[in-house]
């Protein structure tokens, strides 16, 4: 007896079926919390790209984490202009 394949399904807008593990994207939304209070620039950033290879791997929330990460780039800039003033004057 041969080994049949599993009928097609069609799963959407996504390329293949949604991946289970939201590995990438945790570690994206937790990169982007990071950046409103230290090293905006690096972390956000950082965030964004593991949102990105979250979202080409479908993850489910990838979506949360990058934009988690923007606003983390964000607000975390804003921030620290607004503390730079207000300590050296401006």
């Amino acid at each position: 007896m041969s080994h049949q394949p599993p009928p097609y399904q069609n799963y959407g807008p996504y390329q293949g079926r949604p991946n289970d593990s939201n590995t990438l994207s945790i570690v994206g939304i937790v990169l982007g919390c990071v950046a409103f209070l230290f090293c905006p620039p690096g972390f956000g950033i950082a965030g964004i790209v593991c949102g990105v290879v979250a979202k080409n791997k479908n993850e489910r929330l990838a979506n949360t984490a990058i934009g988690v990460s923007i606003a983390g780039l964000i607000i975390g800039m804003i921030l620290g202009v607004v503390v730079f003033r207000g300590m050296y004057g401006g």
